[in-house]
């Protein structure tokens, strides 16, 4: 016979009565059960008999034992379960004599915190028959009929009364929520509704409840922008970071409309940067700091890439004149992304003081994205560092670019310009600047960040003329892409020392881009070139191998010293990667010497 369950449907209460898991699951009752005679009751006994739907004998057998001097934890449980389902019968069948008598007894055990399940229930029963868990579900009927106004006004007015109620407070929340989703998907966008909402929600002191925080910042985060419209800070420094699961340090896997599998920041990570984004100079310093200790503290339990939350951190730290800490953030993030114009801006501001470093920086992030458009930070920062330096006419030249470049796209013209133009330095027939100019200025920048790049010894392996692009084979079986210009000699086989700088790929894989590279006399590293002596193999392709160490001999080769099946050849090979195969092999670059083979020999010697 199965036993009846009265079950809670409120949001965030479950209802558990059939206890299959809780009835001493891995335990025996023990305590004054363990030394008593057989014919005695047990709280397993009473669990059976509730198992078994005989509620009534269960409670009888659960009297028992409560009764008698000191009663273990297991009978304080057993007694506890059938007094909660007690209640819930009498108060289906509207019976509130019966409803307050159990309710009295129950509310005499003392009931463990620690057990979750049983002390949330106990809470429940004891409120079941009260105005709240009628209004409760009152208002649980008006949501679920999509009156989320009328149900949010009730929730309100019952939070009112019962301030300190867990369940009233958390019906509450979920009305709320109710009304966030609906202000987030309305356009324009109304930031007073959509920040009272949150102020209330996190007023109620909910941290623990993550199912709610979760819908929550979901929707928030959706919004587009929503880090220049919100202050989200305000919310992340009420968030318990410590109550958050392992999920929600992850990454969610997806499949996009282009049928790629992508992935999904997770939930701290997404939390953190837009909140960090949402900062400016205005917000109290101290805030700041507590919001970037949050992130230092939570950045290293992330498996994904953190490279843009690094970022917004080191503009937090710029704004409250952290200028040591952003530096030391950016000139790590350079090391993966040197081409990144605005981290470039972003390293000029932590030069305070330094006008010949941040004029440098900013040079270099000229280099690295002259399209204005994007880059007019570094125009102003550098005519910003020219008036410091005295270099008047220069600032007056690239205030002229700035102006007409803005007047031709019919951009405003700006206040700090425009006192740039009326500044008594400023000369209006100034000569332009060259390019050239930015190129030399950059090079202090571009050795301050060399300081912190690793650097090896590698072998040109191959020039794409084309391109301007040499590829290069380090130590380690690493290939590195090197960008050259007209100015630069370079030719295969060069033996080189290059500063390089690792990225991640599109797929998930880590690159190598060289920043600089310089012949040097050093020896080609034998990991790299090497010598072999051996039999090859020719195939049909017109391609051979060697027989030992399968070293590669393209069809050029082949051609030009009429190799042939069996011959026994002296070469010169580099390391090399075959694409096709994914894997690290050699490839012949000369031939030394070649013994070829005799047709009337049962064999040949290896050289």
């Amino acid at each position: 016979m199965e036993s009846i369950n009265w079950n809670a449907t409120n949001e965030g209460v479950i209802g558990m009565t059939d206890d299959k898991d809780l009835t001493m699951t891995n335990a025996i009752a023990t305590n004054d059960d363990a030394d008593v005679g057989a014919s005695r009751v047990t709280s397993m006994d009473v669990f059976e008999a509730r198992r078994e739907g005989n509620l009534d004998n269960a409670y009888t057998m659960a009297q028992t034992l409560i009764k008698q001097p000191n009663p273990g934890p297991w009978d304080i449980r057993a007694c506890a379960w059938c007094l909660i389902d007690l209640i819930k019968r009498a108060n289906a069948m509207h019976d509130d004599g019966e409803v307050k008598l159990y309710q009295g007894e129950l509310h005499k055990l003392a009931i463990d915190e620690a057990d979750d399940i049983l002390f949330k229930q106990t809470q429940y029963a004891l409120r079941l028959g009260s105005p709240a868990i009628k209004e409760l579900s009152a208002i649980k009927q008006l949501k679920a009929a999509g009156e989320i106004l009328e149900a949010t006004k009730r929730a309100k007015a019952l939070h009112a009364e019962f301030s300190d109620d867990v369940t009233v407070k958390r019906s509450y929340a979920w009305c709320l929520y109710k009304i966030l989703q609906q202000k987030a998907k309305e356009s324009p966008l109304t930031i007073q509704h959509m920040t009272g909402c949150l102020d209330e929600l996190f007023s109620l002191g909910l941290s623990q409840e993550i199912s709610l925080l979760r819908c929550i910042w979901g929707t928030v985060l959706s919004i587009d922008n929503v880090e220049g419209h919100i202050a989200l800070y305000n919310y992340a420094l009420q968030m318990d970071f410590d109550k958050l699961e392992e999920s929600d340090y992850q990454v969610a896997p997806y499949v996009g409309s282009d049928g790629k599998h992508h992935e999904w920041p997770s939930l701290v990570m997404r939390v953190l940067k837009k909140s960090l984004d949402s900062l400016n100079r205005y917000v109290n310093k101290d805030i700041i700091h507590h919001l970037c200790d949050i992130t230092e503290k939570r950045i290293g339990s992330l498996t994904e890439n953190t490279f843009f939350l690094q970022w917004s951190l080191a503009k937090a730290y710029l704004l409250v004149g952290e200028v040591d800490k952003a530096r030391d953030i950016i000139l790590h993030l350079l090391q993966s992304k040197p081409s990144s114009f605005w981290l470039w801006n972003g390293l000029a501001e932590t030069m305070v003081g330094d006008h010949d470093m941040a004029l440098s920086c900013y040079a270099k992030s000229l280099t690295c994205q002259c399209d204005l458009q994007f880059n007019g930070r570094a125009k102003l920062g550098l005519i910003q560092e020219l008036v410091a330096l005295g270099e008047y006419d220069l600032a007056s030249a690239e205030v002229q670019a700035l102006y007409a470049y803005r007047t031709k796209e019919g951009h405003k013209i700006g206040e700090t310009l425009n006192q740039y133009m009326h500044a008594s330095w400023y000369v209006s027939d100034s000569p332009s600047i060259d390019d050239g100019f930015y190129k030399e200025y950059s090079l202090a920048a571009a050795e301050l960040l060399n300081r912190f790049l690793p650097t090896t010894i590698g072998v040109v392996n191959y020039i794409s003329e084309k391109a301007h692009k040499a590829f290069i084979v380090a130590e380690g079986d690493r290939t590195l892409t090197y960008h050259y210009d007209n100015q630069t000699s370079i030719r295969e086989m060069d033996v080189v020392s290059v500063v390089y700088t690792s990225y991640e790929r599109s797929d998930g894989t880590t690159g190598f881009q060289a920043v600089s590279c310089e012949l040097t006399d050093q020896e080609a590293p034998k990991t790299l070139i090497k010598q072999f002596g051996e039999k090859i193999k020719v195939i049909e392709a017109g391609v051979a191998f060697t027989v030992k160490h399968n070293v590669f001999i393209d069809k050029k080769l082949v051609e030009q010293h009429h190799l042939m099946n069996g011959d026994v050849v002296s070469l010169t090979a580099i390391r090399s990667f075959n694409k096709k195969k994914n894997s690290w092999g050699w490839q012949a670059v000369d031939i030394d010497s070649i013994h070829h083979a005799d047709d009337t020999s049962t064999g040949i010697s290896v050289i």
